[in-house]
Formats: C-alpha cells, structure tokens, sequence
C-alpha cells in the first residue's frame, strides 16, 4: 500500500506547557515516518515555545506567523506544506496513534471526501466534540459535548461540520475552496470554511476511530478568548451569508448580553465590511438600512454617523479628511503658525481642511507664513453672537445663560475623519471619530460648555503647559509637541547693535513692550556711550484700531533713545531682523501670578536663536525649556536683572559671539523638520489604524482587556447619556 503524504499543522501561541506531549503524540504516530511532516507555527510566542521545541523535536518545521491569527497561521502553514492530506492541530491536543491512519482511510474512500475528523475527548474521557450542529440564530455546537462517552457517536456518518481542534483535509479540497477566511482571526473560520465545502460539493466525515485528547481552553487561555472571537466570528458569519438576518443576530449579540458594547462596536466594521465585500449594492443598502435603526438605539446618532465615516475610509471610497479649527486664524501668531505648519505636513496624503470664523485666504496664510497650503481648503464659519466684540473671537464672554455659540464649529467637525482644534478653545465639542486637542496653555477655567474631556487626545506645546493641563484642568496631554521653528536665515549677514523683541500687540499688553521701552531707557541711560548706537526693535501683529499698539507708537515716539514699532511685516522682513539682531528680549510674564499669563513656549526666543541672537528672556514658562541660563542666554526675573544680563553681554563681545553660537545650536532642536518627522510618524500610525478594520489583541482580550473604541468619539459615547447638538446623518 502506498502512503499519502500528509502535513500536519501545529498552530502555537504560548503553548509551552502542552507543546512537549502535542508534538510527541504526532511523532508517534502509526504512519509511516517519512510519510508525515509536522510544522509548527508560532504566532508571536513568549515563553521561549519555540526553543524548547526545536530541542526536543529536530524533526519539527519552526515558521514563525508575523500575526497573531489563527486563520492567518494555518493559512501560512498550508502554503509551506507539501503533503496530499494536510491537518489541523492545536498545540493542546493529542493524538491516539492511529488518529491519522483512520482518517486518511476515511478520506481515501470517497474522492468527493473534503475534510474528515474524529472523536475528540477531554482529558477526564467526556466528549469535547463528534462534530458541528447549527443552533438557530447562527449559534453552533459541539456534539455531544460534555457527554459521558458511552458509544453514542461511534457510527461513522457525514457532518455538518467538524472542531478543528484536529481534523485532516484533502488538499485538492483546500485549493478548490480558496484561503480560510483571515478576517476570522480566532474561532468560526472553521463553520465559514465547512459551509464553502459544502457548497462546493465536498463532503465532511466523522470517524469515530479517530481519537484525540484535548485540553480544555488549553491553547486559547481561557473563557474571555473563546467567548469575544465566536461573537466576532458569528456576527462576520452572518454578514458573509446572510445578510437580511444580520439586524436581527445583532439585537441578539452575546457581547450586549455581557455589557460589552464597546467591544461589539469595534467589530463593526469587519462585520460591515464582509457585508460590503459579500453582496450586490442593492442588498447591501438595505441591510445597513436595517441595522442602522439597531445601531442607532444602542448608540446614538452620533455614534453612528462615526462608523459610517470609518467604513468609507475602510472601504476605499474617500481619503481621511483632517480638519483644523483655530478662532484665532485671521491673525499672525505663533499658534497659528503651528496649526498652519500641521495642515501643511498633512495635505499630501489627507484631505484637510482649515476652518476659520473670519475671512482670511489661504494666499494670506502662506505669505505670512512661508509654508504650502494650496492643497488644503479653506471654510469660514461665521459666528454671529461675537459681532458685537469686535474682531475677536473670545471665549470668556460666553456664559451659561447664553446658547453655546460655537455649536456651529461643533456641527461641523462631524463631517471630519479627525478634528484638530488648534487653539485650545475648550468650548468647542469634538463630534468627530478621532479628536486632538492642541493645547498651548489651558488659559480659562472649567466652566459653562468645557469640552476639553471630551477629545480623543491631548497635544501640548511644552511641558510648562502639560503640567498646568494637569493642575488647572486635572487632564494629563497624551504627547508634547514642540513648535515648529523654521527661521534661521540662509546666509550669515552682519550683525548690528539692536535688540529685538517679536510678539504680537496684543490689547491686553501681555506681552510687556512698554516695559521693554522702559528698559531700554534706563539701560541707554546707564551706558551712554556703549549705547550710542543702539536700537530697540519691537515687531509684532496686530489688528487694526488696537489702542494698545497706539499707546506703545506714542511711547516710543516720546523716548530720547532709538525705538522702531514695526507691525504686521512680512516674513523675509522679520527674518532680516532676526539676521542682524544681537540681543533678543521677551517679557511676557513679567511681574505676572497667574501661570497663563507667562509665555507658554517661545516661538520667538527659538527664532531668534536660531539666527544667533542672545536670548534675555523671562524666567518662567516655556522659556526654561528653551534658553539654558549662562550657557545659550540668560533668564531675568525683573527688568534689573533684563538690564544687568543685557549691559554684561554688550561689554563682553567675545562672551556674546559664544552665546550666540550656543543659541543658534540649541535653536535647531526646536527646528521644523523635527516637528515635522514627528508630526508623520503619529498621523502615519494614525491613518493606519483609522483605515484598517480594527482586529482586537489576542492578549489583551486574554486579560480582559477589551477593545475601548479608539475611534468612537467620547462625545458620541457621552451623547448616550446626556442630551447633545442636533445631528444629522453625516
């Protein structure tokens, strides 16, 4: 007689303790030997599974799964494999000696015999499985499970399915029926693929002669595993062949029975997808019909509108769509910068969108700015209750006996993949699947429409502003961010005596230019011949009729020594400034208490430093962050000390020349091609997950870590308890 040959697939995941004996049973086996190959296929283990098999068991095949998936491994196994027969084993299971032999004779009588599988025992002699039956409502059993073995399932027959805790399958069969279905993961690939074999015509045996022992939950470490991918798999099953039924199956989800309902909506979208992949558009609309009006019950409008978003990414039908929001945007800054730089990172591989509530133009954005933007689009969304403030958008004189106006800014940002707001305004409520909130410094209190909770993540600009997230608003940014800081100049031109101060002109005076004008007198006046030559620069943004500005244009009129306000100049002209200062001042937070009223980064000290320009600036804030104290420049505490650091390095002119050396090195750091590599990194990542169906950690959900909804937005999960905006179907 001649033997078939046949492979037998070994899938291993931390299999360690039962791998010894499994691997053993089929060594021997009472087929001949050379007649049998064994693979064992690894799915990432971690307690040394692989070493410990290759030294006990030289004749075993190691391939290593690059993903935790069982239908991925066996899918792998069966590639790598060369034999007529080719089965599936479990690395908990193991074989009587003749198991193989009764099934190949099995196989061997009938050509139309796809797959054939035997009696499989749990260790105490009761019956784990004699073969799959179908339960109504898409449920499956074990035959004869937990049953006394009394010879009850001892007569040979076909089945509707078999556990694939060990089973043999003809390989013409396999190849004939495609790949096991990968979007599985863990459990019913096997129910899947008996169905395809059966509707191709193969049939499906059981030999009872065919014994095996296996471990109760031995390979999948537990009830959690078992229970969370036969779910998945159900509800996969359901989409795949039978659709009309699929609102119904999901009413009935043992994951809602559970209280998981985070958990059945990351398995949404592999269940929408099979149903999209399976099915004529026609049938399709009509089950999403169906389900939508489950869905929406279960969680909200909104929290449907974000998986529908999801699944078009998924599906291939659009790009991701980013949009960024900053109030503030009509007006030259340092945040806007950096929002700015964001969009323009971003618009190659995203459809972005800036979002403002008054005009500006892209054109605008990128003369003020230098960066590209014209791939990004531009929306104003006017907001009426702040006409009456003039041209800024502020926050505080919103209160809660007034509607939220920035409902609109809300509504809109469900039409985006992610939603970016730029400018830490908190009263704005992210709708969208994926929030980030950039916070620059958490200036207001929690008080009436705070929504900063409710974003996905948290960027700050500093650890100063990190670390007043957490005092002030008691949230923790999930990363920091740097400011992108491009300024350095691309070519060395003569230095000259100024000093140079860049902020904007804000109505307030926080950023302290009449103290500046002040220590510029009293220093001229100090050191009248160092300072013949000297001028102080103050240049910055404004919007028109700002009394502030007008008040520092009048001082510096009236002071005896040489002050230039210069407002609102384009860029090529502030980095000419930056050129050929010496000496960079920055105030802001001078003789402040309150934390959001000191420079929560510095754009502008990194600017200046980076074209060599000895930074004096405040001792507080983001500053520390950037100035080191003696070594790149010098940190004052009150205009003494502004005065004193400024008078020491104009004597010393071989100590500001190493400084400034010092300055423009460290300037680097804070350069924008590093903000941008990072900025990459985490919207590559992003858009990776975002556009991948989402497949739960074989290892988290052993820890009963269940999947949290990265992309069901915390508004839309807050919306089912709480009244929310009035929203559309996306």
């Amino acid at each position: 007689m001649e033997f078939p040959r046949c492979s037998i697939l070994v899938v291993n995941y931390n299999g360690k303790r039962h791998l010894d004996r499994c691997l053993s049973s089929f060594e021997r086996l009472d087929y001949p030997s050379d007649r049998v190959e064994i693979l064992l296929i690894d799915n990432g283990s971690e307690d040394d599974s692989e070493n410990a098999a290759r030294a006990g068991h030289p004749r075993v095949k190691l391939i290593r799964n690059p993903v935790n998936g069982y239908a991925a491994a066996l899918n792998l196994g069966i590639a790598r494999s060369e034999g007529d027969y080719v089965a599936f084993a479990n690395n908990d299971v193991f074989a009587d000696p003749a198991w193989l032999s009764v099934l190949v004779r099995s196989l061997e009588t009938d050509p139309r015999a796809g797959c054939a599988g035997g009696k499989i025992l749990f260790e105490n002699g009761r019956i784990n499985s004699a073969g799959h039956r179908a339960l109504p409502d898409y449920y499956w059993e074990d035959e004869g499970y937990d049953q006394e073995d009394r010879g009850q399932y001892d007569s040979p027959r076909e089945v509707e399915g078999l556990c694939w805790a060990a089973v043999l399958f003809r390989r013409k069969c396999l190849e004939d029926i495609g790949p096991l279905d990968e979007d599985y993961v863990f459990y019913c690939e096997d129910v899947d693929t008996s169905l395809r074999c059966r509707k191709r015509g193969w049939k499906i045996l059981y030999a009872p002669d065919a014994v095996a022992r296996h471990v109760f939950h031995g390979s999948g470490n537990g009830a959690p595993l078992a229970e969370h991918f036969c779910d998945r798999g159900r509800l996969i099953y359901v989409a795949k062949y039978h659709p009309g039924d699929l609102a119904t199956v999901l009413q009935t989800s043992r994951f809602l029975q559970r209280g998981e309902p985070e958990a059945l909506y990351e398995t949404l979208p592999a269940v929408i997808k099979k149903l999209a992949e399976n099915h004529s558009q026609d049938t399709v609309e009509k089950a999403l019909a169906r389900i939508s009006e489950v869905l929406v019950r279960i969680y909200g409008t909104l929290g449907l509108d974000n998986l529908l978003a999801r699944m078009q990414v998924i599906l291939g039908h659009r790009r991701m769509s980013v949009g960024l929001y900053d109030q503030a945007l009509h007006v030259i800054g340092g945040g806007q910068k950096y929002g700015c730089t964001i969009a323009s990172v971003l618009q190659d591989h995203f459809d972005v969108t800036l979002v403002s509530n008054k005009p500006v133009d892209i054109e605008s954005l990128e003369k003020w700015y230098r960066l590209p933007l014209s791939k990004c689009r531009l929306e104003v969304i006017p907001l009426p209750f702040f006409d009456q403030y003039g041209a800024w958008i502020d926050s505080n004189v919103v209160n809660e006996n007034t509607p939220n106006p920035f409902d609109a800014v809300s509504l809109r940002s469900l039409g985006f993949d992610v939603f970016i707001n730029v400018n830490m305004l908190a009263m704005v409520r992210p709708l969208s699947p994926f929030s980030i909130f950039i916070c620059h410094f958490p200036d207001t209190p929690r008080r009436c429409y705070f929504s900063a909770h409710e974003y996905s993540h948290m960027i700050a600009n500093s650890r100063y502003t990190a670390y007043w997230t957490k005092v002030l608003w008691d949230l923790d940014p999930d990363r920091i961010l740097y400011p992108p800081v491009q300024m350095e100049s691309p070519g060395r031109r003569r230095k000259e005596n100024i000093i140079l101060s860049a902020a904007r002109f804000e109505p307030g005076g926080s950023k302290k230019q009449a103290e500046l004008i002040e220590a510029f007198e009293a220093l001229c006046s100090a050191g009248k011949d160092l300072f013949r030559d000297w001028r102080l620069v103050l240049a910055g943004g404004s919007l028109p009729r700002n009394p502030y500005l007008e008040s520092i244009e009048k001082m510096a009129q009236k002071c005896p020594f040489r002050v230039e306000v210069r407002t609102n100049i384009p860029f090529t002209e502030l980095q000419d400034l930056y050129a050929g200062a010496k000496i960079f001042w920055h105030a802001c937070g001078l003789g402040e208490k309150e934390p959001r009223l000191v420079e929560h980064f510095g754009m502008t000290t990194v600017e200046a430093m980076q074209n060599g320009c000895v930074p004096v600036v405040i001792d507080g804030g983001g500053q520390r962050e950037i100035v080191e104290h003696g070594q790149c420049g010098y940190r004052f505490n009150n205009l003494d000390d502004l005065i004193g650091f400024t008078l020491k390095l104009v004597e010393s002119p071989g100590l500001m020349e190493r400084m400034g050396a010092a300055a423009r090195q460290k300037g680097r750091y804070f350069s924008r091609d590093h903000f941008e590599k990072s900025l990459r990194e985490y919207f590559q990542q992003l858009r990776k997950e975002y556009g991948a169906l989402p497949v739960p950690d074989p290892r988290a959900i052993m820890e009963k870590r269940f999947p949290a909804g990265r992309f069901h937005s915390p508004a839309a999960r807050a919306a089912r308890s709480r009244p929310s905006i009035k929203q559309g179907n996306g």
